[in-house]
């Protein structure tokens, strides 16, 4: 558990531009004592209160960091504007001169900052390194308003957060929270999110946040709340003692561990003979909030490991270094069940035989399991573990196998996307028509947006002619027609998997929506959807581009960006869909079937697996 080491309150009260018509704000000193009230349960007794700051922000030297700044912010030419009080005038700030003062790059994993402001979320496209903070809470939507109550003296924000936070008012699970209760904060801002969306007699509020770190779980102060209760405990215990209270507490405590944790033995199976540097982390996951807390993480010497988890949504990775120099991840995903029933109580699990490590590269192993599965989440289970790749092959990686596949003559040039693609480009620019690049493209985007309004398949905004246009990075997905995917991974040993196989691997064991949790995230994945008229075009992006975000069995590059092509009733299916397509459709489970055999789509690549024959 966590507590704020410092908390500053900045007001955004310089002069706006003199053309913009803005609300009168409240008084700042009056919203700085809502901010106070509300968080100064969860400061250390050693941390410090300030409103305003004139020079460099200075985080604490230890704990959490919230800076909330309030007032005014506008847009301009479409980006977000804000300004503060310079001496006897104002100082003018873009959006990432606010992050680079707000958020000091040496504590941006402690800092905690939130915008309660109009325009907020549109400050999230200039979030950037190494100014990222841990949790940034945006107070309106980016063409909304943050509404301020002059009445209360406070916005809508910080008297919601003022409620929530306070032990009376806040439920946890339908329960009363008590003062000793650690607070999830996500799960806190989550609340105020769906109560200020409510259309009363005032208008609704977009709350919405972005976390880029482990959850956020905020204990009181010691001497406010642990204090007294400790105290309280102390008395009793000292009434109690002659006759074997504290016998009792300690049987109770004991008895409550048992029955809320479960004892995991984890066989490493030989792994420390082939890999140096193996770590475990366990966390306990709640992808309702998109949520992921580290509650164990520590380095292994032996060939065994026991983790004692919270009997709950527990994901436990192992990493470790290898000889050769390429990835592996091995991964259990675990619903665990509370209980007093001692067969629940200890978990044994092992992982492959270091050979079987070693013969995947690359690859993620996926343990036989029961899962969630589908739209409706109906349970079933797997009968045998399989590995699959983390990673897509990139366009530079994969027209080395195309060349040789080609020159082997199991593929000719016109079975390869990428082989015809780049004979068509040499050969129109041989013949001196480069100019129909661009040509080509433009024709593209005027058709894409044309059939964004009668297909659900659209081509990718780009060239019309195929061939003319250059093919995506070279770091990019490779996309690949059908035949080509299976060919490339029957070229391996291996074949593509079943919708089912990528299902799991994708989404884990608990039914979540995408690999991160239920709640879309579009800056976890490429997911622009089809670009409004005028817009530039979306295109592929690196398959690292999004490298920290992995489902639950390790896989990168998932949802979005390129599909992956599949095995399943229909001949040509693939899943996690596109860059083009509505972010709501890349899910974790919808399986998309082309039927369209002139169907132009190419951002189709393959990950291949190695697990049971099966039945295409």
């Amino acid at each position: 558990m966590e507590q704020l080491g410092s908390v500053l309150f900045i007001a955004l009260d310089g002069d706006p531009p003199a053309d913009l018509d803005l609300d009168l704000l409240p008084d700042a000193s009056a919203v700085a004592a809502r901010v106070k009230a509300a968080f100064e349960p969860f400061m250390a007794p050693s941390a410090t209160f300030a409103a305003g700051c004139d020079g460099e922000v200075i985080p604490p030297e230890a704990g959490l960091f919230l800076v909330y700044a309030f007032g005014h912010a506008w847009l301009s030419a479409g980006e977000p504007q804000t300004a503060i009080k310079a001496g006897s005038g104002s100082r003018l700030l873009v959006a990432d001169e606010l992050f680079r003062w707000l958020v000091p790059a040496t504590a941006a994993d402690r800092t905690i900052l939130v915008l309660d402001c109009c325009h907020a979320a549109a400050f999230d496209s200039c979030v950037a390194d190494p100014h990222i903070p841990r949790l940034i809470v945006y107070a309106s939507g980016r063409d909304e308003k943050a509404i301020s109550l002059h009445g209360d003296q406070a916005s809508r924000l910080s008297l919601a957060l003022g409620s929530q936070l306070t032990p009376r008012a806040a439920t946890l699970f339908g329960r009363q929270l008590s003062r000793s209760t650690p607070v999830d904060l996500v799960h806190a801002i989550g609340e105020v999110a769906r109560y200020l969306d409510r259309d009363t007699v005032l208008t609704g509020q977009t709350v919405d946040y972005r976390m880029n770190g482990r959850a956020i779980f905020l204990s009181r102060s010691h001497d406010a709340a642990a204090g007294g209760r400790e105290g309280a405990v102390a008395r009793i215990r000292s009434i109690l003692i002659g006759g074997g209270a504290t016998a009792a507490i300690l049987l109770v405590s004991l008895g409550w561990s048992y029955w809320s944790h479960v004892l995991i033995e984890i066989d490493l199976a030989g792994l420390p003979t082939i890999a140096k540097d193996i770590r475990v982390t366990a966390s306990e996951e709640d992808p309702s909030i998109n949520s992921s807390r580290v509650f164990d993480e520590r380095g292994i010497s032996g060939n065994r490991v026991r983790v004692w988890a919270p009997a709950s949504n527990v994901l436990i990775r192992i990493d470790g270094q290898y000889a050769d120099g390429s990835n592996r991840a091995l991964a259990f995903h675990l619903d665990l069940q509370r209980g007093f029933d001692p067969r629940t109580k200890v978990m044994s699990l092992a992982l492959p035989p270091a050979t079987a490590v070693t013969a995947h590269p690359g690859m993620a192993f996926v343990p036989a399991t029961a899962w969630f599965h589908g739209l409706d989440s109906a349970s079933r289970s797997t009968e045998s573990s399989y590995w699959i790749d983390i990673r897509p092959p990139t366009v530079a990686s994969y027209l080395a196998v195309a060349q040789r596949l080609m020159s082997e003559g199991r593929m000719e040039p016109y079975d390869s996307y990428i082989l015809q693609a780049r004979q068509r480009s040499s050969a129109v620019e041989a013949t001196g028509l480069g100019q129909l690049h661009e040509l080509s493209k433009d024709l593209g985007k005027i058709f894409s947006i044309i059939e964004a309004d009668s297909s659900e398949h659209v081509a990718a905004p780009g060239e019309i002619a195929q061939g003319l246009g250059e093919l995506p990075c070279d770091t990019c997905p490779a996309p690949m027609m059908r035949a080509e995917a299976e060919l490339y991974c029957l070229s391996r040993n291996l074949r593509l998997p079943t919708d089912l196989e990528w299902e799991l691997a994708v989404r884990g064991v608990d039914g979540r929506v995408y690999p991160w949790g239920n709640r879309l995230d579009e800056a976890r994945a490429n997911l622009p959807g089809l670009p409004k008229v005028g817009a530039s075009s979306p295109s592929l992006k690196p398959v690292d581009a999004y490298a920290s975000e992995r489902s639950p069995f390790g896989l990168v590059d998932t949802v979005g960006n390129a599909g992956d092509w599949v095995l399943a009733p229909y001949d040509r299916s693939y899943m996690g869909a596109t860059y083009y397509h509505n972010p709501s459709d890349a899910t974790s489970y919808q399986l998309l079937p082309i039927t369209d055999e002139t169907s132009t789509i190419r951002e189709i690549t393959a990950r291949c697996v190695d697990g049971p024959q099966v039945n295409p």
